[in-house]
């Protein structure tokens, strides 16, 4: 696989706003920063700010090597090299929402208080871009939904992906909608994400993959 420039532009972007959202806000920040929120935005947990931002662009660079480089090692690899491109925009979403928090976070540690709301409305928007690609993904080992299940049958990964990126469209988009409602966010986890996961990543799969066994079990000629 050919190293491309133009598809670590998004990437570059994303760390060249680390750095300069780092030094607008270095000067305007307590030494002692928040480093971790409640549910409720309140801070828990604090650190020097300094730390807090090596933390942040360190994990990130860390995540951005991962999910570039680990496809290469997918036992699939040969089936799944030409949708190479499609891991890395799952791969851009993931920094695009470390970026957003990261925002969130410097806001949060100027004002004291952290706005859950508008993280909220972040995951929503982070469910709808993957729901929207979630049924291109081709069955791999690292990305998707990664159940017994599915990575043991071909159909039952494209229907389970099918299923489950309408499912976390409609959950990002009520995600949205109850975060802008003020609703607390733990309840939206709890009333959204929680039953997509659980149906999406456990029953339908689980259901899916019987139906298939008792349907090839049937097409068997008796002896």
């Amino acid at each position: 696989m050919k190293w491309r420039f133009k598809r670590e532009i998004f990437p570059l972007i994303v760390f060249a706003l680390f750095i300069i959202l780092s030094l607008l806000f270095y000067s305007g920040l307590p030494d002692i920063v928040p480093s971790h929120f409640s549910l409720e935005g309140r801070p828990d947990k604090f650190m020097p700010k300094l730390h807090l931002m090596l933390i942040f662009l360190s994990f990130t660079a860390g995540i951005y090597l991962i999910l570039t480089f680990i496809p290469f090692i997918d036992p699939f690899w040969t089936k799944i090299q030409n949708k190479y491109d499609l891991f890395l925009l799952f791969r851009d979403f993931v920094l695009l929402i470390f970026l957003f928090i990261y925002i969130s976070a410097l806001i949060s540690a100027k004002k004291g208080i952290l706005d859950t709301h508008v993280l909220g409305i972040g995951f929503g928007l982070l469910f709808i871009l993957i729901g929207n690609y979630l049924p291109k993904l081709p069955r791999n080992w690292f990305f998707g939904i990664r159940v017994p299940w599915t990575l043991s049958s071909e159909v039952v990964w494209k229907k389970t992906h099918i299923v489950g990126g309408w499912l976390f469209v409609i959950a990002g988009i009520f995600f949205i909608i109850l975060s802008l409602l003020k609703i607390h966010l733990s309840t939206i986890f709890l009333v959204t994400l929680a039953p997509v996961v659980f149906y999406a990543g456990f029953l339908y799969p689980f259901y899916l993959y019987r139906k298939l066994q008792r349907e090839e079990k049937a097409r068997e000629p008796e002896l």
